[in-house]
């Protein structure tokens, strides 16, 4: 007998279920609860509780999977294997494959998983309407313009079922078999035993496809009794009808069909009319009567709803997890609170992540695929190496899984000298001998030669296991390269690593999160063994492999446990199974994202299931049946809850409000909720969010939450310390003073380039030369890098006293050579330093270095021409100042406390005239490269006064070589101009070098530096035979140059005084553009443009006297 239990959401439909149930049960009468995939574990725990002890063993819960699989057990069918969604697709892969030049609509799509994945899909959904690929062949014939399609489809689909039969069944399969072997057993009057006697209740379901309607039907014809409760209004069924309970009515109607085919009684429906679970509710009660009838009587505004409009997805969480925090402290469980909404993957990351603030314990109630576990990453590396790809950075990401038998070190290793070498594939099959600090002639340390062994040992153990891997993998078919990839992850030692890590993680993180680790391992393991079942023999490309396996991935579950039974319930509103909630909070109800607005599925266009509905063919995916769903998912979700419900949407994301919501709030217009600091700093995680800015405070809040955040008798907590100091005036500062000078030693020692590094940014040099951070450089002839080889070519050719090491020792002297030679000193010079430190040996590399030579040559011709004609002649080339031999001393600058401050450096040349009365003049050359000139305001606030620095040095040393010298200025040689517009004649002469910096304002020095007046060799021109009166700041008399030496002193010793008391704000000096662009550290800092920078604070004429100052505003003001 047939038994129809209706009834709205709310009215007792399940209540009453059990009810009977339980009446059987107490008669001991056994029975059968049907319910949906989804709710056979909640089932499960109701039974429990509802009948107890002694008599939930008289009751037995499936869903049509598990009753199948019971029925076949008994009665024979088990043992066949059940593909799973992605092995349907790799079977309609081998389908098509095997159609070959059969199929044309397709043709070009036959090798997509993509394609296979949506022809699997509408496969299921043709034998859900009882289709089989002949049948639809059949059909196709008769729909028009869409039956080539069809018939296309339809060979397809029946390649695919003789390859099913070969390889295993689907669900669909499982089902019809068990029908049919209940049709068999009912025929021999040799019903299973646990069927007999029973009562079949079913419940919770919206629909039922072909398959189970069979399994319906043969157990409506064995069984005493069929109840089946279904959610519907009562009211008759109306041609065209799309209303809420439409699709419950033709399932009703359909049930009564089928049990009258059966030979089956149908009962009388029982219809239940009373909203039993709002009761104690009316707001709620009204909105089920809104939903289900398109008005109401309620008074509004409607008490137990709350409508929010929130600024985005990330503030609809966190005002969610505020309500829910006062729900627990009003005594109500997580259990009995459910997070809904329709696309869970616009939500999952903000509601876990304000979730774990407020310390509320979540359950995400959706399949967790294994597509970004280790195991997989180790898959689809392996693979991508295979089809040659990109092998460093493969080898790379398949170290870091952590499946390789390799130490953090080792991987670190591999990964900075990957990083540094950009090996080749030939490179990586070479041992590692190269520099892991890059290009360049710096020593390598103990750590650099340990970090290039331990590179090395990585390299090895990769590449010797993926070469053999590479080897196998060619022109073979799915099995062997199954096969491959798992002695593969052998051979590098994966299943160990695996075991140790998942020990680690039991460990440190419990048994459930160890077992997911394990379950990750053996799932990826056991899609290796699916993909050798299905493809078997057939020959695939490793990339045909490669996007097959990814689709599994896709589709596989990991399956997961709640790690607490009293969690708050995170679901999709169309897969829902929530178990009696009490409030329920709905989240992104926009217009167009729920309602969902219904879309194509798999490769039936609404024209197609148009063309076959005409022929009487039932498709549950067709447009009217997913319009009528939707609207079933959208009611069911605002009906759940028992005494409360929520309701918010992204409106700050430019979202407006669904319209199937716009009736609710004219009708009982919801207020929007009023949440407190205490609902919203629940927690000290949620406290600091929100002092840090995470929500707007007025002061008396901010004061009171930041009192909360102390705990008696302790010390402040660290983030609160942490937000107090970065709401400071001055954000980064040394608190800890004694630890800051044991980093800096009571003799700070700093060069001209630290001290302008300081001056432009104190956190800057704090991060790059107190606490040593380094950024990873590239081996590449960067301009970095090219600056280096200008310096050493110009070093080795200009020395006065070349050593053994220097390839000018056995030539002729710099002076003497002509331009032919010049240009073969030039090509000496830079191969030997390639030679020497730029291991490298590619086609670009070889033009780079011809660019090189050309422009070295140029330069080279200039300074010879210079010094032909100058009285300066080079004395030292790379001079130090500081410690070692010949080195010029430090200057020491006193502090307080006894601590001191040493300037040393490297001066690129110094160069020297002696008159002939005996005065000694010195000068500083500087190469730079780019247009930098020298601005004295700059100087002036510590910038670009690195020559004028190392110019005082020199003048100030006293018991060494340039004991009495005069300053004579500094020089910058631009070596590498900057290209300008000019006409062709002129860019066929040699390129014009230009100097910039600050002279003596003697004349004998200007003749001394360029004697025939050209101005090529001073950093200003000359007009009508004089220097140009337009270019005064570049000369200095002797008064400027000791007011600019008192100056720069007074520079670096206010340095080391702010230094040492911990000064390192976050406060760029901005000369144009931002020193933040081209900063390694921005990212450590989040300096945002425009906030706490400084300007430059100079006077308009910088070290000039006090009096022509005032004498020029008296001059202005007159």
């Amino acid at each position: 007998m047939l038994q129809l239990l209706l009834g709205g959401s709310g009215s007792g439909k399940t209540t009453l279920l059990y009810q009977r149930i339980r009446a059987r049960a107490e008669k001991g009468e056994k029975s059968i609860l049907l319910v949906p995939e989804q709710f056979t574990s909640s089932t499960e725990g109701r039974i429990y509780r509802e009948l107890g002890d002694a008599l939930s063993g008289m009751v037995e819960s499936f869903s049509f999977t598990s009753l199948a699989e019971k029925i076949l057990s008994t009665e024979g069918g088990a043992a066949v294997q059940t593909l799973s969604d992605a092995g349907r697709a790799v079977l309609v892969r081998r389908a098509l494959e095997e159609l070959q030049d059969n199929v044309h609509y397709y043709h070009r799509h036959r090798r997509s998983a993509a394609f296979c994945q949506m022809a699997a899909q509408t496969i299921d959904e043709l034998k859900s309407a009882g289709l089989s690929g002949q049948q639809l062949a059949q059909l196709a014939g008769a729909c028009g313009a869409e039956s080539g399609k069809l018939s296309e489809l339809a060979l397809i689909f029946q390649g695919y079922e003789t390859l099913l039969a070969r390889s295993g069944m689907d669900p669909s399969d499982r089902l019809e078999l068990a029908g049919a072997r209940l049709e068999e057993a009912l025929a021999r009057h040799s019903l299973p035993e646990f069927l007999r006697d029973r009562a079949v209740f079913i419940d919770e379901f919206d629909t039922f496809n072909a398959p189970k309607k069979r399994l319906l039907g043969a157990m409506l014809a064995a069984l005493p009794s069929v109840t089946v409760a279904l959610c519907d209004d009562g009211a008759p069924l109306l041609p065209g009808d799309l209303s809420l309970f439409s699709g419950a009515k033709q399932v009703a109607a359909q049930l009564r069909q089928l049990a009258r085919k059966n030979g089956a009684e149908v009962a009388v429906p029982q219809l239940l009319r009373k909203d039993l679970r709002h009761r104690n509710a009316p707001g709620l009660a009204a909105v089920a009567e809104l939903l289900e009838t398109g008005s109401c009587a309620a008074d509004a505004p409607a008490g137990e709803v709350r409508l929010f409009a929130a600024p985005s997805r990330e503030e609809e969480a966190r005002a969610a997890a505020g309500a829910i925090r006062r729900l627990m402290r009003q005594g109500v469980r997580c259990g009995k609170i459910a997070v809904v909404c329709r696309d869970i993957a616009k939500y999952r990351a903000a509601v876990r992540y304000e979730f774990r603030m407020a310390e509320i314990p979540l359950y995400c109630d959706e399949p967790t695929t294994p597509e970004f576990s280790a195991p997989a990453t180790a898959v689809r590396a392996l693979l991508e190496i295979a089809r040659g790809a990109d092998l460093t950075e493969n080898l790379t990401t398949l170290a870091k899984t952590g499946l390789c038998a390799l130490s953090e070190e080792q991987v670190c290793a591999l990964e900075n000298y990957a990083y540094t070498w950009a090996p080749t594939a030939a490179a990586w099959r070479e041992k590692f001998e190269r520099s892991p600090k890059g290009f360049g002639e710096q020593e390598l340390t103990e750590e650099d030669l340990r970090n290039r062994e331990r590179a090395e040992h990585a390299r090895a153990l990769l590449v010797g296991a993926v070469d053999a891997f590479r080897a196998k993998v060619r022109g073979v078919n799915a099995e062997a390269i199954s096969r491959a990839v798992y002695f593969c992850l052998k051979t590098l030692g994966a299943e160990e690593q695996q075991a140790a890590q998942v020990k680690a993680i039991r460990a440190g993180r419990g048994i459930p999160a160890a077992e997911e680790a394990a379950r990750e391992w053996n799932v990826v393991m056991g899609l290796l063994n699916e993909m050798a079942h299905l493809l078997g023999e057939q020959t695939v490309t490793v990339a045909e492999y490669e996007d097959l396996f990814g689709l599994l991935l896709r589709s596989s579950d990991l399956g997961h446990i709640p790690q607490t039974l009293d969690a708050v319930v995170l679901a999709s509103a169309g897969k829902m199974r929530l178990d009696a909630p009490d409030y329920v909070f709905v989240l992104g109800l926009a217009e167009g994202e729920f309602p969902a607005a219904p879309g194509e599925v798999g490769l039936l266009t609404h024209a197609d299931r148009d063309a076959l509905m005409a022929q009487k063919i039932d498709l549950p995916d067709c447009f009217e049946n997913r319009v009528v769903r939707e609207q079933v998912c959208f009611y069911k979700a605002l009906t759940a809850p028992a005494k409360g419900l929520w309701l918010s949407w992204p409106k700050g994301q430019g979202q407006t409000l669904c319209a199937a919501l716009e009736p609710l709030v004219e009708a009982l217009a919801p207020a929007a909720p009023e949440l407190e600091l205490t609902d919203l700093a629940a927690t000290p995680a949620d406290g600091l969010d929100c002092l840090g800015g995470g929500w707007p405070l007025t002061e008396t809040e901010r004061a009171s939450l930041t009192e909360a955040l102390h705990t008696p008798g302790e010390t402040e907590p660290q983030g609160l310390a942490l937000l107090r100091r970065m709401a400071d005036t001055a954000p980064r500062q040394v608190h800890d003073l004694p630890a800051l000078e044991a980093l800096l030693g009571r003799k700070l020692r700093i060069s001209p380039s630290q001290l302008e590094k300081y001056y432009t940014c104190r956190y800057g040099y704090f991060l790059q030369y107190v606490l040593g951070l380094r950024p990873r450089r590239r081996a590449e002839l960067s301009a970095d890098q090219s600056g280096t080889l200008m310096h050493w070519v110009l070093q080795m050719a200009l020395d006065p006293h070349p050593g053994p090491d220097n390839p000018m020792a056995a030539l002729q002297p710099f002076m003497e050579l002509d331009d032919e030679a010049m240009a073969g000193l030039a090509a000496l010079l830079v191969d030997e330093y390639a030679k020497r430190y730029l291991p490298e040996d590619t086609a670009r590399f070889a033009y780079l270095l011809s660019r090189l030579k050309k422009s070295m040559t140029s330069l080279l011709l200039y300074l010879r021409d210079e010094q032909r004609q100058s009285s300066f002649k080079p004395v030292a080339c790379e001079l130090k100042i500081g410690r070692g031999e010949d080195a010029v001393p430090a200057q020491v600058y006193h502090l307080s406390d006894g601590r001191t401050v040493q300037l040393v450096g490297t001066v690129d040349r110094a160069d020297e005239w002696v008159e002939e009365d005996g005065t000694r003049w010195v000068r500083v050359v500087d190469y730079k490269t780019g247009t930098k000139k020298l601005d004295l305001k700059e100087v002036y606030c510590g910038l670009d006064c690195q020559m004028l620095l190392y110019l005082f040095s020199l003048t100030r040393d006293k018991s060494g070589r340039f004991t009495g010298a005069e300053p004579a200025g500094v020089l910058y040689l631009l070596a590498d101009p900057a290209p300008e517009t000019t006409t062709r004649e002129k860019a066929a002469h040699s390129v014009e070098y230009k100097l910039d910096g600050l002279v003596r304002d003697e004349q004998k020095l200007f003749d001394a530096m360029d004697a025939g007046e050209t101005g090529r060799y001073l950093p200003f021109s000359y007009y009508k035979g004089a220097p140009s009166p337009y270019q005064k700041d570049k000369r200095a008399d002797i008064a400027k140059l000791n007011r600019i030496q008192l100056h720069l002193d007074d520079l670096v010793t206010r340095m080391g005084q702010q230094l040492y008391e911990g000064q390192i704000a976050a406060e760029p000096l901005v000369t144009g553009r931002s020193p933040c662009q081209w900063c390694d550290y921005g990212f450590v800092c989040c300096h945002e443009t425009g906030i706490g920078e400084r300007a430059l604070d100079a006077p308009a004429k910088p070290f000039e006297p006090e009096e022509s100052e005032e004498t020029g505003k008296e001059g202005e003001d007159a």
